[in-house]
C-alpha cells in the first residue's frame, strides 16, 4: 500500500487542502514523449520512494503524518484508540460539503494504490475519516463500507496495509524499562505501529527484545535483518555486530566496541527507529518473502533529528535505497537534508500568519546539491540573509554608506565579509 493523494478539511490549519505523494510504482513523465498527460506529471527523481515535508513550525506537517497514518487503519482507526486530539478546526462556511464540511465538522480522505499483499480485488481504495467537536469532545468515524476489503487491517501478522510511523519524540527504553511491557500489552500492535506520531514520549521496541528470538526461530531472516542494519546505518559508522552480553547488543566502529545503550543519542535514536521498522517487516512478512520486496508507508517526524549535518546530507539516500518498495515520508527543518533531494520529491507547507491557514504545493525550484546558505535564502525557507541580525544590520548600514561615495565603508565592507565581527551591536 502507498498513498497517492491526502485531501483534509477543516483539519487545523488545513481548511481545504490536497497533497499528492509519489512512490515507487508512481506515473512519471517519460523522456521525449509529449501529450497533455505527460505534462501533468513529474518528472522521475533519483529517489522515487521518497517524500519530504518542509515548513515552518505548526505549519502541519505532524498533521500530515497523523493523517496519513488514520487512513491506513481505515475502520480500524478508531478501534486502535490513538490519541488524536483537536483535529477539528472551527469553520464558519455554509452548507456543508466534502470539500466545505459543517462548523465542528471536518474529514481527510486519502486515496490508496493497493498491492497484493493487501488482499484487496482493486488496485485503488479510498479511505475517509469524518470528525465532529462537541464541546471539548472529538468523535471519529469511518465514512465508508467496512467490508471484506478492509479485513486484512484488523489482524497485525500480516503486511497488508503496512504503514509505520515515528514522531519527533520517539525514544528507546533500556531492557529494564517498566515501560516496554506496558509498550506492547494486549494493545493492537497495527495501532502501535503509528502511536508515536500521536504520543509524547512512545518508547520504541529495542532490537534487544525482539532480534534474539528471531535469531533462534528465523535464522535466515535473521541474517536478512542484520545486513539491512548495516545498509541503513550506512558506512563509516557504528556497526551492528550481532554480540550480544548481558541483555545488550554491541556495535562497533574502528577498534571500538560499545553497547547500545552508550552509544550517543543521535545513534541511539536513529537505530531505535530502525529496529522498531524492521520489527514490524519481519514478523509481517510471511516466510519465503523479501524484506526489501514489501512495499508500504513508512513516516519519520524530523528525520535529522541528532544527526551530524555529515549524515543530515546522506541519511535519506542511504535509508530509501536500502528499502526501495517502502514509500518514505519524512519532515526536517534541515537545509542539508532538503538539499539532498530534487523538488519533486518536496511538499512544502506555507502557513499565513493572518489566517492560520496552510497551503501546500511543489515548488518547482532545484535546490538538489546547493550548499546550506543558498537553500535558506531560497524559497523553500524565506531567509532574506543567514548572517546574524548585528552583523546584517552593520553591514547594511555600510552599504548605504557606500552607495554615497563613502571609500572607506565600502572597504569595511570586504574587510567585514572576510572575517567575523568582533563586537556586535
Amino acid at each position: 500500500m502507498y498513498i497517492e493523494t491526502l485531501d483534509l478539511g477543516n483539519i487545523r490549519t488545513f481548511t481545504h487542502s490536497m497533497i499528492s505523494f509519489i512512490h515507487p510504482d508512481s506515473r512519471f513523465r517519460s523522456r521525449g514523449v509529449d501529450g497533455a498527460t505527460q505534462k501533468t506529471l513529474l518528472p522521475r527523481p533519483k529517489l522515487p520512494n521518497v517524500n519530504l515535508l518542509l515548513g515552518d513550525n505548526a505549519s502541519g506537517k505532524t498533521t500530515v503524518l497523523q493523517a496519513i497514518a488514520l487512513a491506513a487503519l481505515g475502520p480500524a482507526a478508531r478501534e486502535a484508540q490513538l490519541p488524536v486530539r483537536r483535529l477539528v478546526r472551527y469553520s464558519t462556511q455554509g452548507e456543508p460539503t466534502i470539500k466545505e464540511p459543517r462548523r465542528n465538522e471536518a474529514y481527510l480522505l486519502a486515496s490508496l494504490h493497493m498491492h497484493e499483499q493487501d488482499r484487496t480485488p482493486n488496485d485503488r481504495l479510498e479511505s475517509m475519516q469524518q470528525f465532529e467537536r462537541r464541546g471539548e469532545l472529538e468523535s471519529m468515524e469511518f465514512a465508508g463500507i467496512a467490508d471484506d476489503t478492509w479485513a486484512p487491517v484488523y489482524k497485525s501478522d500480516n503486511t497488508a496495509f503496512f504503514c509505520v510511523a515515528y514522531g519527533s519524540t520517539r525514544r528507546v527504553e533500556s531492557a529494564e524499562s517498566p515501560e516496554l511491557g506496558l509498550h506492547r500489552g494486549d494493545r493492537f500492535e497495527r495501532g502501535l505501529r503509528v502511536l508515536s506520531v500521536f504520543q509524547d514520549g512512545f518508547p520504541l521496541y529495542r532490537l534487544a527484545n525482539w532480534l534474539p528470538r528471531l535469531k533462534k526461530n528465523h535464522p535466515t531472516r535473521y541474517e536478512e535483518v542484520s545486513t539491512l542494519l548495516e545498509k541503513i546505518i550506512g558506512p563509516g559508522h557504528f556497526q551492528f555486530t550481532g554480540v550480544m552480553k548481558d541483555r545488550e547488543y554491541y556495535f562497533k566502529r574502528g577498534e571500538a566496541t560499545v553497547p547500545f545503550p552508550g552509544l550517543s543519542d543521535g545513534y541511539r535514536g536513529f537505530i531505535g527507529w530502525v529496529g522498531d521498522l524492521l520489527y514490524h517487516l519481519s514478523y509481517g512478512t510471511r516466510a519465503g518473502e523479501r524484506l526489501v520486496d514489501v512495499p508500504g508507508i513508512v513516516m519519520v517526524d524530523e528525520i535529522d533529528l541528532l544527526l551530524h549535518p555529515k549524515w543530515q546530507m546522506r541519511v535519506i539516500a542511504t535509508v530509501a535505497k536500502a528499502l526501495p518498495r517502502m514509500q518514505f515520508i519524512f519532515t526536517s527543518h534541515s537545509p542539508l537534508v532538503a538539499s539532498s533531494l530534487e523538488w519533486m520529491n518536496i511538499n512544502f507547507l506555507k502557513v499565513n500568519a493572518n489566517t492560520n491557514k496552510t497551503d501546500t504545493r511543489r515548488l518547482r525550484q532545484s535546490i538538489h546539491g546547493l550548499d546550506a546558505d543558498q537553500v535558506l535564502i531560497s524559497r523553500f525557507f524565506g531567509l532574506s540573509t543567514t548572517r546574524a541580525p548585528s552583523k546584517a544590520r552593520k553591514l547594511d548600514r555600510l552599504t548605504l554608506k557606500a552607495r554615497g561615495g563613502d571609500e572607506a565603508a565600502a572597504k569595511q565592507i570586504i574587510a567585514e565579509l572576510a572575517r567575523g565581527t568582533e563586537h556586535t551591536e
